[in-house]
């Protein structure tokens, strides 16, 4: 098991939190990854079959996103600031291969054996995790 399994396997009862309490710094990226899953759910809801699916996610992995100290980053009081353009490029690179790794995970875990969406997880698609989306 890595972190991704771990934020997926949490990802149910962690989005019901309003509040988070940060025990370590792996914490932080659960943190991350959890909005990343929320969103991708929202993407998945709207997808008929597994392939659609596996399009969607890979796409908005690679799409540009924000990093820490960028406008747009959620919780950036969690993250520090890339000191440097290097660490900004090295972080960007880090998190891109996290969501598509995610995403990727995740279409095995969103739909059933037969191809159909799995209600038990697309039902929380609509669920905020701390009021925030990415």
């Amino acid at each position: 098991k890595d972190i991704i399994d771990e934020a997926i396997h949490y990802y149910r009862a962690n989005v019901l939190f309003r509040n988070y309490e940060m025990n370590g710094k792996a914490d932080r990226l659960i943190v991350y990854l959890t909005l990343y899953i929320s969103a991708c759910l929202q993407r998945i809801e709207k997808c008929s079959s597994p392939k659609e699916a596996e399009k969607a996610l890979q796409t908005y992995a690679i799409e540009p996103f924000a990093l820490p100290g960028q406008h747009g980053f959620p919780f950036s009081s969690f993250f520090e600031k890339p000191a440097t353009p290097a660490e900004a490029d090295e972080f960007k690179a880090y998190f891109k291969q996290l969501r598509e790794e995610t995403g990727q995970r995740m279409v095995s875990v969103a739909f059933t054996e037969e191809g159909t969406p799995n209600k038990f997880w697309v039902a929380f698609s609509r669920r905020k995790f701390m009021n925030t989306a990415l």
